[in-house]
């Protein structure tokens, strides 16, 4: 098969999705607008009856006692959308006790807060009588039925136009973009005849992208090679040597995946700075940068070879504790700490003194990697709150 009727035949499946997609979204989305439309209509049509009830008597009350509302709510030939059983408006007086019961709730009940606040008040003579609330979808009648399947009429139409258009613009589209290819083919044999057949390029496959893949073969390869040594660099942060946060998510999330499936302990630790905007502050960037690039250091003299350690962002550092429980994980965390505020940081200026706030987490009762990195975020705070230079989640 050629690449221009694989092109074509990709975008005729992909226009006939799209268009039955959006076909059955459109159709969803008018009957639920209508039945919408139609409640809105009903529960504005009810309102307006029990306030003419009320008004009638002068008073929902009075009017109750002299003439059952359920006579006038189900006749015997309903003429409004809400007319008929099962009664689907409830009738509260303004304290929420059901006045008429509807759905769930039975006359003399006090109804929910959240059903007492979406109410909608009945006023006679600028005066509450009631408040009401829907219990229910809208009742459709037969006109209603009829203009929705005018409506579904009318998307059929549509759908099949939009089909049709859609598979003319596959066959143009799917000629198009194989002319290209095509030229590029062209050009390369024309290569191979002036370079002679050492230069000519073996075709695996019976189509234009077959030869286009084997002319572009070596070129892959050098692609392939630069391609690893980017690699290599995008993981690492440049300032301390560290892995980045993109590449730590990634392998919380392998390392998270592993202990789930052989029920191993696995522990996150993130650490941060106490103060360093003060830091950079008072002794100047450059000193902030060197403090970043030994606390980097320590992090990693103070870990295993199997941890993985990270700069999760400005002054935040993270270290995943691979199948370590949190009580083996705490001690190690403590020696970095340790490590932290006990380094001889006036060797980089005088006065200056470093100390880290760390928060502990592990996969008990986790569902992935990230809740475990919010989870050594909150204790994080809460080392923090309780004066820094602590580790918080260690219990």
């Amino acid at each position: 098969m050629h690449m221009q009727s694989k092109l074509t035949a990709s975008y005729v499946f992909i226009g006939l999705v799209s268009c039955l997609t959006a076909l059955f979204l459109a159709r969803d989305m008018i009957r639920s607008d209508f039945r919408d439309y139609a409640l809105q209509e009903e529960f504005a049509q009810f309102r307006a009856d029990l306030a003419e009830y009320a008004g009638r008597y002068g008073g929902l009350e009075r009017a109750m006692h002299m003439h059952p509302f359920s006579s006038f709510a189900a006749p015997a030939e309903a003429t409004r959308r809400w007319q008929g059983q099962p009664f689907r408006f409830l009738v509260m007086d303004e304290a929420g006790k059901v006045l008429f019961p509807a759905g769930e709730f039975k006359a003399g009940e006090t109804v929910p807060g959240g059903v007492l606040a979406r109410a909608v008040p009945v006023a006679v003579d600028g005066r509450v009588v009631a408040l009401t609330a829907h219990t229910g979808l809208g009742r459709l009648v037969a006109g209603d039925v009829a203009f929705l399947g005018m409506a579904d009429s009318a998307l059929v139409i549509g759908g099949a136009v939009a089909i049709a258009l859609a598979v003319l613009l596959a066959l143009a589209f799917g000629w198009r973009q194989s002319a290209p290819t095509r030229s590029l083919i062209g050009s390369l044999r024309s290569m191979c005849d002036m370079e002679g057949e050492d230069a000519c390029i073996e075709v695996p496959e019976d189509d234009e992208m077959g030869e286009l893949v084997e002319a572009y073969n070596a070129m892959r390869q050098e692609l392939a090679r630069c391609h690893l040594e980017m690699s290599e660099l995008s993981v690492l942060d440049p300032q301390t040597n560290l892995y980045n946060r993109r590449h730590f998510d990634e392998q919380a999330r392998q390392f998270f995946e592993s202990a789930k499936r052989y029920e191993q302990p696995m522990s996150l630790v993130m650490g941060d700075l106490d103060h360093f905007r003060i830091l950079n502050e008072t002794f100047s960037r450059e000193v902030g940068d060197m403090v970043l690039e030994k606390v980097a250091e320590l992090f990693t003299r103070n870990t295993r070879k199997s941890d993985v350690v990270a700069r999760y962002g400005g002054e935040e550092f993270v270290v995943l504790f691979t199948n370590t429980a949190r009580d083996k994980a705490a001690i190690a965390c403590e020696n970095i700490r340790r490590a932290v505020e006990e380094y001889p940081w006036e060797e980089f200026h005088p006065g200056l003194k470093v100390t880290l706030s760390m928060g502990l987490a592990d996969n008990t009762d986790e569902d992935n990697a990230a809740s475990m990195v919010s989870r050594a975020d909150q204790y994080l705070s809460t080392a923090k709150a309780d004066g820094r230079n602590r580790l918080a989640g260690a219990e």
